[in-house]
């Protein structure tokens, strides 16, 4: 049985390539078992298969070269430990990142669904929804009387205000206002209100959390701030024609937003919405 192999049956056995053997030479990692002084040719023993098996094992495992070699150089280290809980932690993280990612990929994808689906919807529907929470960021001007440029400039104060204190909380989906019963009712068009419906609660200095109610909404869509703005007597007028009335607050959450390049301007797909019951005949 053949022991000593040149480079390239070591590569082949191994499934390492010949330029990975070259630099784990080159930086220490691995030295060939023996070099021929005047071919320059590199030979591994088979023994030194186990280093390769360990090496892409721990590499696997998302070790750096540098930590890989540390292992590998001395088995009574005393931080292996701390290494070894150091990259658990560090995969947990990133474990947590991507379950996060996964959950917002499902709310764009939910929104862009719904967009596809609602977006010649004209007639108000009567939902059911579970309880929802939202993050209120209070201004002080009435959203309603804004200009698209300062509603961007107002928006920005609310993302500047949860980077302030979560630096990678960076999506701004489902973001809205919130209009007061009272003013809904009495159809009067006042939101001094952002919104974000939160997939995971964050507590932040001058915000608050709400919590919606569950129950019944009425329901119905919009496909800009302009065209809600015109919409809400025609949607305060279709809940009473259907039979309901409002009972709770009135709220613009904005279910996808897919602005073009060439347009430099926000494009937004409203769901308007309002808690109701059956109106006593």
């Amino acid at each position: 049985m053949k022991t000593i192999l040149s480079i390239g049956e070591f590569s082949k056995i191994n499934a390492i390539s010949i330029q990975t053997l070259r630099f784990y030479d080159q930086i220490g990692l691995l030295k060939p078992y023996k070099i021929d002084p005047h071919s320059k040719y590199r030979f591994y023993h088979i023994n030194q298969s186990s280093l390769v098996d360990a090496i892409q094992y721990l590499r696997q495992l998302g070790f750096s070269l540098e930590e890989v070699k540390e292992i590998l150089s001395d088995k009574q280290s005393h931080h292996l430990q701390d290494l070894i809980e150091d990259k658990r932690q560090a995969l947990l993280a990133e474990k947590r990142k991507l379950e996060e990612q996964i959950k917002e990929i499902e709310v764009f994808q939910s929104g862009a669904k719904l967009y596809h689906q609602a977006k010649q919807q004209k007639k108000v529907e009567i939902l059911s929804f579970p309880q929802r929470e939202i993050l209120i960021f209070e201004i002080d001007r009435n959203i309603y009387q804004m200009s698209t440029e300062e509603y961007e400039f107002y928006l920005r104060y609310f993302k500047q205000a949860i980077h302030a204190h979560n630096p990678y909380y960076h999506h701004l989906s489902r973001v809205g206002s919130l209009m007061a019963a009272e003013d809904f009712q009495e159809k009067n068009w006042v939101s001094k209100h952002f919104l974000l419906f939160q997939h995971e609660t964050i507590h932040l200095p001058n915000t608050s959390i709400q919590s919606l109610a569950a129950g019944e909404y009425a329901v119905a869509y919009s496909v800009s701030f302009e065209a809600e703005i015109d919409a809400l007597p025609h949607f305060h007028q279709a809940i009473h024609e259907a039979g309901y009335q409002p009972c709770g607050p009135y709220i613009c959450e904005v279910i996808h937003e897919q602005p073009q390049l060439q347009e430099n301007q926000r494009d937004m797909f409203i769901r308007m919405q309002v808690q109701v019951k059956k109106r006593n005949s």
